[in-house]
């Protein structure tokens, strides 16, 4: 049997001013806050995961520290640490977490020098029901790679990912969920954060936190439309210290019948950045910003 993680359990960042990040993350973007350590503050959706995100002190420019996936068990932990400790630059050995919501797990680096994790074990929340308005995980992340076959058989040889569709420049993975992807790959000359996409419940949501975003003088840089391959409803924003972010909802739902489409599939009529054909191309922004969110060096030990 294939041993696989399940899905993104959480990220961490790094600010120059996390207060003002989770004052945002909280109060407009529609997290809640769980928990403060060592001046690190921990923000949870709506799902059962402990916190989804983690804001960190920036020791200089703001950055991505680590993607965190979950697992179903320790021996799905340990299994994977098999096949990914021959593969990675990087990582350290299983171990119970001290960290806020505990659990046990191990760190890691992938061929680009991301900082990765896989957990299980956490102590999770009970209330778990969907709050319209209100994210309830996160849906994908989106890294930029220089060379996306390299880290794309990392995904699916030491994680167990399954290629999904390609599209352009994108490649999408699939992980042991029913959601088309929650890890993409775009080919580009950056080692970088592309983007972190935040499910909705649905599309009025997705809609009304576009909204929101506007009252509160954060534009919509690409969106509201509809993705092609993973079919998603999307708006994306510049979040403070410009972290490129997404509202989306209703991702396609597939299992292993599925077949995988290319680029040809994909394509659109000159013009169109969506499959409606109604949205405006992304904004100058949005394309500065997928080239600023590098990774913290080394910060991978959990």
């Amino acid at each position: 049997m294939r041993v696989q993680v399940r899905g993104i359990r959480s990220i961490e960042i790094e600010m120059v001013d996390p207060e003002r990040a989770a004052m945002f993350y909280s109060q407009v973007w529609h997290l809640t806050e769980v928990d403060r350590r060592d001046g690190s503050i921990y923000l949870r959706a709506t799902g059962c995961y402990h916190h989804v995100l983690a804001i960190h002190r920036a020791a200089g420019a703001p950055a991505l520290r680590r993607i965190v996936y979950d697992a179903a068990s320790r021996d799905i932990v340990d299994r994977l640490f098999q096949s990914v400790r021959g593969q990675a630059p990087q990582c350290e050995a299983p171990h119970v977490l001290s960290s806020p919501g505990g659990g046990y797990g191990f760190g890691f680096t992938d061929p680009d020098r991301c900082n990765f994790a896989v957990v299980c074990d956490v102590c999770d929340h009970e209330d778990c029901a969907d709050r319209s308005d209100h994210p309830t995980k996160i849906s994908h992340v989106n890294l930029n790679s220089p060379d996306i076959s390299r880290a794309g058989r990392f995904l699916v040889d030491a994680l167990g990912f399954t290629p999904m569709d390609h599209s352009g420049a994108l490649t999408f993975f699939r992980c042991d969920s029913a959601d088309h992807s929650s890890m993409v790959l775009c080919q580009a000359p950056w080692t970088t954060l592309n983007h972190v996409a935040f499910e909705m419940p649905d599309v009025d949501s997705t809609m009304r936190g576009a909204g929101r975003m506007r009252d509160h003088g954060y534009p919509i840089e690409w969106g509201v439309g509809r993705h092609g391959p993973s079919g998603n409803v999307f708006a994306y924003f510049a979040g403070p210290e410009e972290l490129p972010i997404e509202y989306s909802s209703e991702i396609r739902q597939v299992d292993d019948s599925y077949v995988p489409r290319g680029p040809e599939f994909w394509s659109r009529p000159p013009g169109r950045t969506d499959e409606w054909g109604v949205t405006n191309p992304h904004t100058a922004r949005w394309k500065r910003i997928q080239e600023l969110f590098r990774y913290v060096p080394d910060a991978y030990r959990l």
